[in-house]
């Protein structure tokens, strides 16, 4: 049912700090799209001639029957907020009223809209109104239309061509255009969107599932599987001030307010995908990407060490909220946002981000065989002239217990390839792991988690040390004093180097520069085990536990991929096992 369009109150208007300055055709199409998907539009077309300003969308969202239609370009007419009350639940992506007016004043505009859902038989028809300048109806007659809503623009800044000078070229337009629907498309997965460029299919984003399925039509170097996805309910236990807020909130509730809030993360994983910008690493709250420097800055931390240097990593978080705890009134573009409660976010994001990063089951899930191959299996055994015992004597397992809280997998060492890979089998394939990387990782971590400088019981000598160096020690915690002639003894030394015969060469390395993490990471390095090392499978399982429940098991700190995949599907595809069963069998 949709709603009637009203002016809003002087009042209201008067506190409505945010405010869209129509400055393109991209700042147009913004307005106009999210006008759309407040709509409840699942298929938006957009058609754009950059060198005759002019913009058309289409959409089959709710439409406006003719009363809404003459009153929609009035300034500050909405249907989206009615009262004081209204600012601090915003459900929609409009809700100023200044969008259609503002296009009537700088260009010229008409509205064609037929009601989705008709009050009556009255109503059952489309109307195409032109307006004037200050937004009035000046030209209205029935048209032909299915129901929704094509709104176009022609001419913008005819009437103000001073706005036009020092305007970016069509191409850089189109490039802004583009920016801002991968931003909106990839919060509404369930639309489709088609733009096209004068005749010409310039852009096309399907449907999606969940926002996983959106990303790699967006970015052409990221495939569907390099995309981790996390989707689950956020419990929040409410501060005082919170419970006060949603108290006074409550009374001003009604049926469009959301009942429940949630975490959606798509995540590109460190060892497959990652770009030379932070310019993918983006946070959404309730359908609109917004700048919270502090939650990205979150998912920075959360992934530091994980992606190779100079890199950052993919990922969009897109965070249901309830609306009282949001103030959207802020800002002129409506990107930044005042947050309550924003610690409580930044640890769901840290435990979102560990969750994806971890090998679990529903991560790598099972792939058994189908019912249908099974029966094909016995059938064949219990007709051939031939039987086969296909279960296999496991022997006892002697190692570590898992942690089965965390629901890990169950990986089993079974064997190593030229004394630097361990071969790992889990339910659903296998993991070739490169042993000295996989122990960098759990060295850093511990590190990370308990970084101890100790004493030396006999000093280690180092020489020709630069007073760069010298001072970089010393902000490592590391004593070092005179011992002589270009002489320079160290009286301490991290725990994991202190007892190794090339300590002196590490300390050496550490003096070179770089913050604490680099050190921890050179110490790292330089403390695992070397590849080339022959392990026995004991020895080969501890090291799979203990890497297994690294915080980032995908990558070294160094972002080098530690494992590679082969997956039960991927190997069975391979060796054509559903073609050998039918064909050679002779069933």
């Amino acid at each position: 049912m949709q709603s009637k369009i009203k002016i809003l109150p002087k009042e209201v208007v008067n506190l409505i700090a945010a405010g869209e300055v129509i400055d393109s055709l991209a700042a147009v199409v913004r307005e106009l799209v999210e006008n759309s998907l407040d709509a409840g539009a699942t298929r938006i077309i957009i058609y754009i001639i950059s060198e005759q300003w002019r913009v058309q969308i289409s959409d089959n969202g709710m439409g406006m029957n003719l009363a809404n239609l003459k009153q929609a370009a009035n300034p500050h007419s909405t249907s989206k907020i009615t009262n004081l009350q209204d600012l601090t639940k915003i459900t929609t992506l409009g809700f100023r009223g200044e969008a259609l007016h503002s296009l009537a004043n700088l260009s010229n505009l008409e509205i064609l809209s037929r009601p989705k859902s008709p009050l009556s038989e009255n109503e059952n028809e489309g109307w195409r109104v032109v307006y004037n300048q200050q937004g009035k109806a000046v030209e209205v007659e029935r048209v032909a239309i299915a129901p929704g809503t094509i709104v176009k623009v022609s001419n913008l800044f005819g009437k103000w061509p001073v706005r036009r000078h020092g305007m970016p070229s069509p191409a850089q337009q189109m490039r802004g255009i583009q920016l801002i629907l991968q931003q909106i498309a990839v919060c509404y997965p369930d639309v489709t969107w088609q733009v096209w460029q004068g005749s010409k299919l310039w852009m096309q984003i399907g449907l999606g599932a969940t926002a996983k399925q959106i990303l790699p039509q967006i970015l052409s170097t990221v495939r569907l599987n390099d995309l981790q996805y996390i989707q689950q309910e956020i419990d929040e236990e409410e501060t005082e001030e919170l419970n006060i807020k949603k108290s006074n909130f409550s009374q001003y509730q009604d049926s469009q307010l959301l009942d429940r809030q949630s975490l959606e993360l798509v995540l590109g994983l460190p060892d497959r995908c990652h770009r030379r910008r932070p310019d993918w690493v983006k946070v959404a709250i309730n359908g609109r990407v917004v700048k919270v420097p502090e939650l990205e800055q979150t998912i920075i931390s959360s992934l530091a060490r994980t992606c190779p240097r100079d890199r950052y990593p993919v990922c969009f978080i897109h965070l249901q909220i309830f609306s009282y705890q949001i103030n959207w009134n802020r800002h002129p573009a409506k990107t930044e946002i005042y947050l309550d409660n924003l610690k409580f976010w930044q640890q769901q994001i840290n435990l979102a981000i560990g969750k994806a990063l971890q090998f679990n089951s529903d991560i790598m899930p099972e792939f058994p065989l189908s019912e249908r191959v099974e029966k094909i299996l016995k059938v064949s055994e219990n007709t051939g002239n031939y039987k086969i015992n296909r279960s296999i004597e496991v022997s006892p397992d002697n190692t570590e217990q898992k942690n089965q809280k965390l629901g890990l997998i169950e990986l089993k060492a079974i064997a190593q390839l030229h004394n630097t890979y361990i071969v790992a089998e889990h339910p659903s394939g296998i993991l070739l792991i490169e042993q000295h990387i996989a122990h960098e990782r759990i060295l850093y971590e511990e590190l990370c988690d308990a970084w101890q400088v100790i004493f030396l019981s006999a000093p280690i000598i180092l020489h020709n040390l630069s007073n760069a160096q010298i001072e970089q020690l010393q902000r490592l915690n590391i004593e070092v004093e005179t011992f002589g002639d270009l002489l320079w003894a160290a009286r301490s030394a991290p725990e994991m180097l202190a007892k190794r015969d090339d300590c002196a060469d590490a300390l050496i390395e550490l003096s070179k520069g770089g913050d604490l993490e680099s050190a921890k990471v050179a110490t790292a390095c330089r403390s695992a085990i070397r590849n080339g090392t022959p392990l026995s499978l004991p020895e080969m399982q501890s090291l799979l536990n203990k890497w297994q429940i690294t915080r980032n098991p995908r990558t070294c700190p160094h972002g080098r991929p530690i494992y590679l995949p082969l997956e039960e599907s991927a190997l069975a595809h391979f060796f054509r096992r559903h073609w050998v069963i039918g064909k050679s069998h002779g069933i």
